[in-house]
């Protein structure tokens, strides 16, 4: 068997499933809560995460992007969790793909890119991310998701 992209990508979108459900449970409150800058809370981090999601696909497959807005309940967050796992499903079928250079035109700027690296990105930013809400969802005094709880081992373990 070839080591591949797959565990990291179905790993980050179980990840994301469990995190946002998390989330959703607490209250609308906690959508504003943030660390340092008002303006980066975790209604913002977590909309960032799916449309950072839908442009890496977009980028892999040319597809349009969709509109994406920032969530104002948690009823939004549901909404944006099932847009995620729609657009990390896209990126787990990306992999199955051959390697290819891919040309990316961001805010007028070319760059080439393998879509390995693209997809690598995919799941780093979203892990990163993840870590901001809980870090400001707990700073500021909210039940937030155990991150050591969705780790790769918790993954794979739930796939058995």
């Amino acid at each position: 068997m070839t080591i591949s992209l797959e565990t990291m990508l179905g790993h980050m979108s179980w990840a994301n499933r469990q995190i946002f459900s998390q989330v959703s449970e607490l209250s609308d409150e906690a959508l504003g809560s943030y660390i340092t800058n008002p303006e980066w809370h975790v209604a913002e981090i977590l909309s960032h995460i799916v449309k950072a999601a839908d442009s890496y696909v977009y980028r892999l497959n040319g597809r349009e992007m969709t509109e994406i807005a920032i969530p104002t309940s948690m009823t939004e967050i549901k909404d944006l969790a099932k847009k995620l796992k729609q657009y990390d499903a896209e990126l787990l079928e990306l992999a199955k793909q051959s390697d290819r250079v891919v040309e990316v035109n961001r805010n007028g700027v070319i760059t080439h890119w393998q879509a390995a690296t693209i997809l690598s990105q995919a799941v780093h930013h979203s892990i990163e991310h993840r870590c901001q809400a809980v870090t400001a969802l707990e700073y500021k005094g909210f039940k937030a998701p155990d991150l050591d709880a969705y780790d790769v081992w918790g993954y794979e373990l739930s796939t058995k």
